[in-house]
């Protein structure tokens, strides 16, 4: 070839290769934001945007702060990567049942206040889902594998995983940030980052074809935990209609005390040798994980953002919006359970004290063989009995609940020891089972069909009751066979009358039940 029709042919190739990329960039979703505009992908009918900033980045003298606006920028901004995950311990390669399908990615940073939105092609008007993940308040992020929103995206609804601020950058308290704070007080910077993402919502998701009149927040553990929040505090009312909390209807974690979280605060300060805030707004992140806090970072009763403990029996629930609660048969293994009657015996007067004779009269334990699978359903039936006496409570309150039981095994690491473990539902009700370390069969498909069309149904009226459903998801009461079955592998009752009489004298004598 001569160096004329060589250079001709270069830049015949040069001059396709930037058409088909224009052509590429021209097909790729767009939407206006109130921000600016957003480039997203395209991929099987469901568009997404990822990494959207809902807030400025809360660093140098906006960590601790509320969450502000975020800035607006001119021009496309790509949307086509999640962001980092809101600054924590690294998680590692994983552990025990959560393979890397489950466990947050590497890459962590203060400069964390971002979502994500998955969409069908041209949607219009559609239910909006917005999940906040788990992770204790201390870990965790948005772009888990398992909280893929794209399967869910695909039946119909638009959905949106956000980043919070967590552990002691979302939790901290200090007398010097309550003088600084509009509100007055300090230490929900974590909560105060999701309502700013509903409001976000509220403000631009009709841009991708969702209804913000009709927003379903839902969480998973301390996401579920952080929907409870929500529905007591009054700076969320009217940001959402419906309400989801999966393993996390009674966590078992009690909000802190603002007094409290305020001296963890001056005390880590002290630790620090730090004079004031802005000495401690100066220091690297690393430095102050290093720290740490003398209390553990969780949300704070601080009579503003969150008026009231939640999972205090007399809370008062602003938003009594229809929810659904639920629980994993094994959210605590099966594997870790006692295995010896003696050991059941000194498990349940440990745990159960009040009501431990009652108990150990109606779980048999004769044997150690008996008193292993006793123990077993033990666990089960005390959540169980959490949940009815939780829904009773919310269902006196006005407020429509339906509660479930996930019993499904999920297909991944030694099934039989894990069981239906903790998050295992989140992507049958997501539909990402395309998760890597699990063999997903067309019956994990089939229940993640029917979990999504109840989801779906709920999203879109309130009631878990699509039409054409087998049968009929009843509101929560007193009789247990309210309690939906997802995949029993059991069809016998999960309670009699005898056990769930103890439980609620057990709750009467001032135990808790739930999830810990």
């Amino acid at each position: 070839m001569g160096s004329k029709l060589k250079a001709k042919v270069v830049t015949m190739a040069m001059a396709m290769a930037m058409a088909g990329a224009g052509a590429h960039a021209a097909s790729a979703p767009r939407v206006v934001t109130a921000g600016g505009a957003l480039t997203g992908t395209r991929e099987g009918g469901v568009v997404s945007f990822k990494g959207v900033p809902y807030a400025q980045p809360p660093v140098g003298d906006l960590r601790w702060r509320a969450p502000q606006p975020a800035a607006a920028w001119t021009g496309d901004r790509a949307a086509t990567r999640f962001s980092a995950s809101c600054q924590q311990a690294p998680s590692g390669a994983g552990f025990g049942p959560y393979t890397a399908a489950f466990v947050t990615p590497p890459e962590l940073s203060e400069d964390c206040l971002y979502l994500n939105v998955w969409a069908p092609k041209s949607a219009r008007k559609l239910p909006v889902y917005v999940f906040i993940h788990g992770g204790a308040y201390q870990a965790g992020g948005a772009s888990v594998p398992a909280y893929d929103g794209a399967g869910l995206a695909r039946k119909g609804a638009v959905v949106v995983t956000l980043n919070y601020r967590l552990g002691l950058f979302g939790f901290f308290a200090h007398p010097e940030l309550n003088r600084e704070s509009p509100l007055g007080t300090s230490g929900n910077q974590g909560v105060l980052d999701t309502i700013a993402a509903l409001r976000w919502v509220q403000a631009n998701i009709s841009r991708f074809g969702g209804d913000p009149a009709n927003v379903t927040i839902a969480g998973q553990s301390a996401g579920a935990g952080m929907v409870n929040h929500l529905l007591v505090s009054p700076l969320a009312q009217g940001l959402f209609q419906r309400a989801v909390m999966e393993s996390g209807p009674a966590l078992g974690i009690p909000a802190l005390p603002l007094a409290l979280a305020e001296g963890g605060g001056v005390g880590s300060a002290a630790k620090l040798k730090v004079a004031n805030l802005a000495q401690m707004r100066a220091l690297p992140a690393a430095d102050l994980m290093k720290a740490g806090l003398p209390v553990m970072p969780l949300p704070i009763t601080d009579g503003k953002v969150i008026p009231t403990d939640p999972e205090s029996p007399g809370a008062r629930v602003v938003s009594k919006v229809p929810l659904i609660a639920g629980y994993n048969r094994d959210e605590t293994s099966p594997a870790d359970a006692p295995k010896t009657a003696a050991a059941f015996e000194a498990d349940v007067r440990k745990k159960m004290g009040p009501v431990a004779d009652q108990i150990l009269q109606l779980y048999p334990h004769a044997s150690d063989a008996e008193a292993a699978r006793s123990a077993v359903q033990l666990q089960v039936d005390r959540r169980v009995a959490g949940l009815i006496l939780w829904g009773e409570r919310r269902a006196a309150d006005g407020q429509p609940a339906y509660i479930y039981l996930f019993e499904h095994t999920y297909p991944g690491l030694d099934p039989a020891r894990n069981g239906a473990f903790h998050t295992a539902e989140v992507p049958y009700v997501m539909g990402a089972l395309n998760l890597q370390g699990a063999a997903f069969t067309d019956v994990d498909k089939a229940l993640s069909a029917e979990m999504q069309s109840r989801w779906l149904s709920f999203m879109r009226t309130g009631d878990p009751n699509p039409r054409g459903a087998r049968t009929v998801w009843p509101r929560a009461s007193q009789d247990p066979g309210s309690v939906q079955r997802f995949a029993p592998t059991d069809k016998a009752p999960l309670l009699d009358a005898a056990r769930l009489a103890v439980f609620r004298d057990y709750v009467a004598k001032g135990g808790k039940l739930g999830l810990l």
